[in-house]
């Protein structure tokens, strides 16, 4: 099964960068592998957010991550 409410990131550094960001924000994730299939480009670390996602996108994006692509709430991207 497929893990939904991921946030894909360019590479483990920024994955790191962006779980303490949001943890900060007291938004708990966990650093998983992008599923191959959804791979893009980089080495394929997303950051997977249970709960309060499109929140945790907005922060993620305000504080300068770059996001490679999403899949959760509100599909894929």
């Amino acid at each position: 099964m497929e893990r939904k409410n991921l946030i894909m990131v360019s590479s483990i550094t920024h994955a790191m960068s962006a779980k303490e960001v949001l943890g900060k924000k007291g938004i708990r994730s966990e650093i998983v592998r992008t599923p191959r299939h959804k791979l893009r480009s980089g080495c394929g670390y997303s950051l997977y957010v249970p709960s309060d996602f499109a929140r945790a996108v907005s922060i993620l994006r305000s504080a300068g991550v770059k996001i490679v692509g999403t899949i959760g709430e509100g599909g894929s991207s």
